[in-house]
């Protein structure tokens, strides 16, 4: 009975992991997608003379950090969908 609650239990955690995960995952998709549109929106503006440079190169080192947490995101999604394959029996 002990070990069947246990099991229960880490199978809950690490499906409340994988959704949390999930969650931020898609909310780091849409900041890199806000960024990216931002940066397009900067070149124009600074192809049409309105901008300095130093904005174009500000909105992409926002968008490179935007995208470096994106891949973190999605390496911490996998590693959760790993950990839920664990709790539900799976081998390797």
């Amino acid at each position: 009975k002990k070990a069947l609650l246990q099991a229960m239990r880490e199978v809950s955690d690490a499906l409340i992991k994988l959704q949390k995960t999930r969650e931020y995952r898609v909310q780091e998709e849409k900041l890199v997608e806000s960024l990216r549109d931002a940066d397009h929106l900067t070149r124009f503006r600074y192809e049409g003379g309105v901008s300095s440079y130093l904005e174009v190169l500000d909105t992409e080192r926002q968008l490179f950090s935007a995208e470096l947490t994106l891949v973190q995101a999605k390496r911490v999604e996998l590693q959760a969908i790993v950990q839920l394959y664990q709790a539900l029996g799976g081998g390797w």
